[in-house]
């Protein structure tokens, strides 16, 4: 029994607010992408949404919950209640590492690629047309194939080390001191990246909203004699902002959980 142990390791109190905490997130997070991918499997069966919006709604949902039901749990147990506990094994700690990164730019990249389609297709709509076909297939494994490149290199400056003297039974999950550069790097980059696909996403959203509004301004000026847009036009750009509408609570559910999740961790 090491002195040093309790007064280190959080009160009791302290960890039954956190616990509470982390149980309201988690159980929001999981409800929230849960009913986004029932919502957008019945708005598609209804017509409301194309498929290859609902593609990767349920791929970014899909990514959001995974970050959640690794991350959350995890960091309960080895931060909250055990701190101080032997861990699990150097293996398991490299493998909990991975999925979480993973998982995390999967959802960085999912909400990029979303945003991606939602531009091509309002702002691009010809173009949208002649790639339609495997592209949104492709787009989500992009996400998926790429996000798993990146965080490869935590499998190895990630693992179990101890940090307390005369407590060599006592080690914890976390970045290899051998390996800080490679840690590092891996940090920083997931931070360009994430810093990247938010300025993307901003300018696309602000484009979008530019040409949504174009047809609402072409119809005032026809009741001063300008032509106005035909029914089919109409139409055309009513179901692109149903669809812009629920691809932005989209990314805004997903964003919130995800950086909930990347504080905790």
């Amino acid at each position: 029994f090491d002195p040093l142990v309790p007064k280190l390791e959080p009160t009791y109190s302290v960890k039954i607010s956190m616990t509470v905490l982390y149980t309201l997130m988690l159980a929001a997070g999981i409800v929230g992408n849960s009913v986004t991918i029932r919502v957008t499997q019945v708005l598609r069966r209804n017509g409301y949404l194309q498929k290859n919006v609902t593609d990767h709604m349920v791929s970014l949902a899909s990514s959001d919950l995974l970050v959640l039901l690794i991350g959350m749990p995890v960091e309960l147990y080895s931060a909250i209640w055990f701190p101080f506990g032997a861990a699990s094994g150097n293996t398991s700690c490299k493998i909990y590492n991975f999925l979480f990164e993973a998982c995390s730019y999967a959802t960085i990249l999912n909400v990029a690629t979303l945003s991606f389609e939602r531009y091509v297709a309002i702002c691009h709509p010809f173009r949208h047309k002649a790639l339609s076909g495997k592209r949104t297939s492709v787009l989500i494994t992009f996400a998926w194939v790429v996000s798993v490149l990146i965080a490869l290199p935590l499998l190895i400056a990630t693992g179990t080390q101890g940090h307390i003297p005369h407590r060599q039974e006592l080690s914890f999950c976390t970045s290899l001191k051998e390996h800080w550069v490679m840690y590092r790097a891996s940090i920083f980059g997931a931070f360009v990246l994430y810093m990247i696909v938010l300025i993307c996403v901003a300018f696309m959203c602000r484009a979008m909203v530019l040409v949504l509004k174009r047809p609402l301004g072409s119809m005032d000026d026809g009741i001063n004699g300008t032509e106005r847009p035909g029914k089919h036009e109409n139409e055309t750009m009513k179901a692109a902002r149903k669809q812009t509408i629920i691809f932005l609570g989209e990314l805004l559910i997903s964003d919130s959980d995800h950086q909930q999740c990347l504080l905790n961790h």
